[in-house]
């Protein structure tokens, strides 16, 4: 029998944060002086865990976005991952981490842990997964998201934060500016899975260099910018989302190698958000630090193979500000 997901609630005088267990998820983020919610969730609480398909503010695992063909190759064995995105594998398959109630292990006014344990073989996998998610608050509007993971056999591990924006709390985010801080982009297929080329971005609509608004970027944008200097150990800038007409920033450091960047088009104002109105197309964007899409499957694009005796660690930091 599974217990209700809990609620946690982190403040500080810059920044509150509604977390649940169900995904460990984020549902909502508030500063002060905006009366909306930064971060889009949904009114009711029982879209988390199982039937949240757009993966509203969950941890996304064991293996972020997609997996071609849910084909996955390790130590020259082959694996059939579970397809919930036919044909293909999308972000941990039917029972990923989104999915699931994650066990509390620390709360207190300003941080929270959270774990969970994947058995051997679940949606497919090699080995057993042991994986912490830390949510903290620090000085200046900053919510600090840690991931780390450990794997009883050779395996794969990307873990990302699913984070929905709209800093204005209006129908559309089209109006937002987003700079992200990368040279090149993957091209993808009809089916959103990388080609396996590394394109640059200089002359296209997918160049957010020096910032453009979301309106003026590609007619589609659900893609990975592939981060300038690769993956890091620590966190550095990567990308900067703003209202003008709102007043507010979003600054995002990651030491991730990619940024997936999805503008909300298949929203279709199904799922009420916490203002009870319903989460249109563009309502929110995403911006998930993670690694490469279908990495596994292509050997040019960053590794992302976990061994036994190592450690996966994803941090990320956002920051919120009134500009």
């Amino acid at each position: 029998m599974h217990s209700e997901p809990q609620i946690i609630t982190l403040r500080s005088d810059s920044i509150s944060v509604e977390i649940l267990t169900a995904g460990a998820s984020v549902r909502s983020l508030h500063i002060p002086g905006v009366p909306h919610s930064l971060v889009v969730g949904a009114e009711d609480r029982a879209v988390y865990g199982a039937a949240n398909r757009p993966f509203l503010g969950a941890t996304i695992g064991r293996h972020a976005n997609r997996i071609a063909s849910g084909r996955l190759i390790v130590a020259d064995e082959v694996h059939d991952l579970s397809i919930n995105e036919p044909p293909h594998h999308l972000h941990g398959g039917v029972g990923g981490f989104w999915s699931r109630d994650w066990s509390v292990v620390e709360a207190t006014e300003t941080r929270a842990v959270l774990s969970l344990s994947a058995a051997e073989g679940e949606d497919g996998y090699p080995g057993r997964a042991d994986v912490t998610a830390t949510f903290a608050l620090a000085d200046g509007g900053i919510l600090e998201i840690a991931y780390e993971g450990s794997v009883s056999r050779e395996s794969v591990m990307n873990l990302t934060a699913h984070l929905y924006f709209n800093l204005s709390g209006k129908p559309t985010t089209q109006d937002h500016h987003l700079t992200v801080a990368a040279a090149s982009y993957l091209p993808v297929d009809a089916g959103l899975i990388p080609t396996g080329e590394i394109a640059a971005v200089a002359g296209t609509p997918f160049d957010f260099r020096m910032g453009r608004r979301l309106a003026d970027g590609p007619s589609m944008l659900d893609h990975n910018f592939c981060l300038d200097g690769g993956r890091q150990t620590v966190p550095r800038p990567i990308a900067r989302l703003s209202c003008e007409e709102a007043g507010v920033a979003l600054e995002i450091s990651s030491g991730e190698a990619g940024l997936q960047v999805y503008d909300g088009a298949k929203f279709d104002a199904t799922i009420p958000g916490l203002d009870g109105r319903g989460i249109g197309r563009h309502g929110a964007i995403a911006l998930e630090p993670q690694g490469w899409p279908d990495a596994p499957n292509q050997p040019n694009f960053p590794a992302t193979r976990l061994r036994p005796g190592e450690t996966y660690r994803h941090d990320s930091h956002y920051r919120f500000t009134r500009i």
